[in-house]
């Protein structure tokens, strides 16, 4: 039932509060955190990897709980995660609107650190929003679309992976490989598939190879040779340096009727629940080595996934009974993510005791200092 118009725009104005009220707690003193670890960075980087992650997942937690709190639920299906979590492996979700990235946080969250140990490559218009510093200080990449200095893109995300990802502990790579939302890449996507004679998709397009195909020439041991494999086991020969999984995540909302990140935040959309379901495949199962082979094969798990959704879309049918297809991987029981609120009660604690002292040591004084040199200066 629909509250009364003045108790929706209380309700708005509320939420819309508290997200401001974090955002200007936790951002600042997540960045305070870094400026303080740069030393640890240097000069023992495993042990700076170690607490970065958990300070990353308390962010993404604040905006764990704007979703919730909203009435939007998460409900999983598909392969179970929980044995991967700290494998190395690239997370392939289809791209809809600016809500997608909510529900990936919020899918995960309760997952160990996993979505602590998450590089997102993302859009470069995300760089100057206000989580922008945040993902600089994680490691994450912004890319550029469009073809003017595409392959300088895909030079820069080769740089990355090996100076950022290769030396952290980070282990997932999140990509969005349709390459903007579905509204504006269909239609180009469908002319495509009819020149080229691919399947014409409706709810997914097919996804470009460029950021993905780096990811895995760069990443994935079988496509290096036989002597750089042996080396880096040498350097390393406790743990995988290349990745070990690949999971597709496929996000249903209901209706077809994607959301957005602000009215989330604020609770504009009815409260529903959102279907996220994950196939997993070993990586010596994909056929990286060859290209125009891989390329079917991520063609092939996109045209299933447009099965999966317009099923879901039209006769309601969940995507646990749609896929069928013969995977060894065990699988989970359709059911909903709940929140962490030990884990959500901890971080607000913990941010807004480092932003109180931060104030009371470091912020202050600062502007203090500033504002006597201003002085005297005028």
């Amino acid at each position: 039932m629909d509250l009364p118009l003045p108790l929706r725009l209380l309700r708005y104005s509320l939420r819309i509060a508290y997200v401001i009220v974090t955002n200007l707690m936790a951002i600042p003193a997540y960045i305070t955190w870094m400026f303080l670890l740069y030393p640890v960075k240097c000069l023992a980087p495993n042990i700076f990897w170690t607490i970065e992650p958990i300070l990353f997942k308390g962010l993404l937690a604040f905006v764990t709980f704007w979703v919730s709190s909203g009435g939007y639920r998460m409900i999983e299906s598909g392969d179970q995660l929980d044995k991967i979590l700290e494998a190395k492996a690239i997370l392939l979700v289809n791209h809809q609107s600016t809500s997608d990235v909510p529900v990936v946080m919020a899918s995960f969250q309760p997952k160990r650190l996993a979505i602590g140990h998450m590089m997102w490559i993302m859009d470069y218009i995300f760089k100057f929003t206000n989580f922008g510093w945040i993902s600089h200080f994680h490691g994450d990449f912004f890319i550029q679309q469009g073809k003017v200095g595409r392959e300088e893109q895909l030079t820069l995300l080769e740089n990355h992976l090996n100076v950022i990802f290769k030396k952290s502990l980070q282990k997932w790579i999140i990509l969005f490989p349709e390459g903007g939302f579905l509204r504006k890449r269909r239609k180009r996507s469908q002319d495509f598939a009819k020149k080229h004679d691919y399947p014409v998709l409706q709810h997914v397009t097919l996804p470009r190879l460029g950021a993905i195909q780096v990811v895995i020439n760069t990443l994935c041991e079988n496509n290096h040779p036989a002597a750089e494999r042996k080396e880096s086991k040498e350097k390393h020969p406790s743990k995988s340096t290349g990745i070990d999984w690949v999971i597709d995540m496929t996000i249903g909302y209901p209706q077809a009727e994607p959301l957005d990140l602000h009215g989330m935040c604020i609770g504009y959309w009815a409260p529903r629940d959102i279907s996220v379901h994950y196939r997993v495949y070993p990586i010596n199962e994909v056929p990286t080595h060859n290209t125009e082979l891989f390329t079917n094969w991520l063609y092939d798990r996109y045209h299933e996934k447009d099965k999966f959704l317009e099923q879901f879309y039209t006769n309601n049918v969940n995507f646990e009974d749609s896929d069928k297809e013969d995977r060894q991987h065990p699988r989970m029981k359709r059911h909903s993510v709940d929140i962490d609120l030990i884990s959500l009660l901890f971080f607000h604690f913990f941010y807004a005791t480092s932003t109180y002292i931060f104030w009371c040591y470091l912020y202050s004084p600062v502007f203090s200092m500033v504002s006597s040199c201003l002085d005297l200066v005028f």
